[in-house]
């Protein structure tokens, strides 16, 4: 149980991380760009290393933590686009 707890902080201090740096960033377009596609990348890499851990990964949950990064990627691409 401990180990899920520590799992989650660690998605927790990732999602308020990427937050706190993406509204600091404020008025730095590619600069919250870079921020909230690294935030993405992390939290597929996240998911990714859990689900290893829980012996539960499979492809069906790499494509969806992958397609999840991907739309925030390209909701923040379309939102900062040229």
């Amino acid at each position: 149980m401990k180990i899920h707890t520590l799992h989650f902080l660690v998605l927790v201090i990732i999602v308020v991380t990427g937050m706190y740096l993406f509204f600091y960033a404020q008025g730095n377009r590619s600069l919250q760009l870079t921020i909230g596609i690294t935030s993405a990348l992390a939290y597929v890499a996240w998911g990714l290393i859990h689900h290893a851990i829980q012996r539960d990964l499979y492809p069906k949950v790499v494509v969806e933590y992958v397609l999840m990064g991907l739309i925030a990627i390209v909701l923040l691409m379309t939102i900062f686009g040229p």
